[in-house]
């Protein structure tokens, strides 16, 4: 039933009837034509498949499963349109209907291609927009330069003897450690006590002893302040390169889409202005509509990545600008406490390295 409607498109030009008796047949609600890669009901299969105008199921053809004529022998629906192609045929009559001479069809494909048009249009029109908000955020992105806070994170290794030295020897995140506050504290104590200790190291050591724990407990948390900006402006900085790299893939796929609609558009002119339109004009359009919606479907995947990364980056600086102030202050508060720390470090070298020249006894064991 189905050899001639398969053998008819190996030839180069397809006759039409303009009449059939199975057109009663036909559904009276058929709103749309299905995409060409719209699969088989039964088996999945992806492509040159047919449609039914009589119950508007999508079923494979001969060459694949053959689900289309098994269909036609267990309802008796005999006219089908081409996914591929949009020719009409008839297994009753064995022939192409003219698709011109069925008013539901051509009512439906001027409504398809209306409104695949009008969606094209509506989503160029979406990302278009999109993309005008992603330039705008960019351009007035101005990011956060984390080398003006001058906290000078940068961890050196301990080549401590003991005591004070050792603690000397590491930069002031060590002393966030409870038992090396204990060993602080402890080893100026010893020291202060010490009348040999300059004037000028006890001010400093009683100093940095005041609240030490409270004192360092500010200073960590702090810290973890400069840490969250620091990953808020990698974060910022990896976004923005989704975001321009992914613009620029939008305007090429765009491109490709505008170009595959146009020549949909011109071919669909010609099959309508022409009686009896050759089979490569038929074959021609299956494969621009196949194009279009492939172009159609990474638009979609465009938008979708671009609305993250554009989200996420919105997030990302509303965060950034929220906690901008409780940086700042964090800041110095690290930097005031680190150069306390330094202070008393050059302080305590300098001091040792006089008491030792002058007293044997001077700083021994600390």
């Amino acid at each position: 039933m189905a050899s001639k409607a398969d053998r008819s498109f190996s030839s180069p030009m397809v006759n039409f009837q303009t009449w059939c008796d199975h057109l009663a047949w036909l559904s009276s609600d058929i709103t749309d034509i299905p995409y060409p890669n719209t699969p088989c009901r039964r088996c999945g299969h992806p492509n040159e498949n047919w449609f039914c105008l009589c119950c508007k199921t999508v079923l494979c053809g001969r060459y694949d499963n053959m689900h289309m004529i098994q269909h036609y022998e267990e309802t008796n629906h005999s006219l089908v349109i081409s996914c591929s192609n949009l020719l009409v045929w008839c297994y009753s009559c064995h022939s192409f209907i003219d698709h011109k001479v069925i008013p539901q069809l051509k009512a439906a494909l001027l409504l398809s291609n209306a409104s695949k048009d009008r969606s094209s249009s509506t989503k160029l029109e979406n990302l278009d927009g999109l993309i005008a908000d992603v330039d705008n955020l960019i351009s007035t992105f101005s990011g956060f330069d984390l080398h003006q806070l001058d906290t000078h994170f940068c961890d050196e290794l301990a080549m401590a003897k003991e005591g004070l030295q050792k603690i000397f020897d590491c930069d002031l995140e060590a002393l966030a450690d409870p038992k090396v506050q204990e060993e602080f504290l402890t080893h100026s104590a010893t020291l202060i006590s010490d009348d040999s200790c300059p004037i000028d190291l006890k001010v400093k050591l009683l100093s940095f002893q005041s609240n030490l724990s409270e004192e360092m407990s500010a200073f960590v948390e702090a810290q973890h302040e400069l840490n969250k900006v620091s990953d808020l402006s990698a974060s910022l900085a990896g976004q923005k390169f989704v975001l321009e790299s992914t613009t620029s893939k939008y305007a090429e796929v765009k491109a490709l889409f505008l170009a595959a609609d146009k020549k949909h558009a011109k071919l669909t002119a010609k099959i309508n202005a022409a009686p009896k339109a050759g089979i490569e004009l038929f074959e021609d359009l299956a494969i621009v509509r196949m194009r279009r919606a492939e172009f159609e479907e990474k638009l979609g995947t465009i938008e979708g990545v671009i609305t993250t990364a554009r989200d996420r980056f919105v997030s990302d600086s509303s965060k950034l600008s929220t906690i901008k102030g409780l940086t700042n202050a964090a800041a110095l508060l690290v930097t005031r406490r680190k150069s306390a720390w330094n202070s008393l470090r050059i302080t305590y070298s300098n001091c040792a390295s006089l008491g030792l020249h002058d007293e044997e006894t001077y700083l021994v064991g600390f």
